[in-house]
């Protein structure tokens, strides 16, 4: 008998109002705690995302100028370079200059049609 009135006494004690305040309290605090942590690791993942995304297109960077150094160590790439820049050429070459024609319009332009107040006006003239 005993021990069934120290059970009862037990759940009386757990299921009364200030310890159900009190576990609920905990409840809101833990779970503050985790929306925390949660929101913490969102934003890392995001920030790493964007740091690969950059490490990728500065690889592409780095592979792309490596390419275009290699291209300037030939004397070719050099001299493709002077000639862009400086607008030279080497002696005897000559510089040919090309003219578009214009070409005739084949639409005709008419006037635009008069307004209807302004035909009115021309009828009483």
């Amino acid at each position: 008998m005993l021990d069934f009135k120290e059970k009862q006494k037990t759940r009386r004690l757990m299921y009364s109002s200030p310890m159900l305040v009190f576990l609920a309290i905990l409840f809101v605090f833990f779970a503050s705690r985790i929306w925390g942590l949660y929101q913490t690791n969102r934003e890392a993942v995001r920030k790493a995302n964007e740091a690969k995304a950059e490490l990728r297109s500065l690889e592409e960077r780095k592979t792309d100028l490596e390419k275009r150094v290699s291209f300037l160590k030939t004397e070719r790439g050099q001299e493709s370079e002077i000639r862009e820049k400086f607008m030279v050429g080497k002696e005897g070459e000559g510089v040919i200059l090309v003219v578009d024609t214009p070409q005739a319009t084949t639409t005709k332009e008419s006037a635009p049609e008069p307004s209807a107040w302004s035909r009115f006006l021309n009828f009483f003239r």
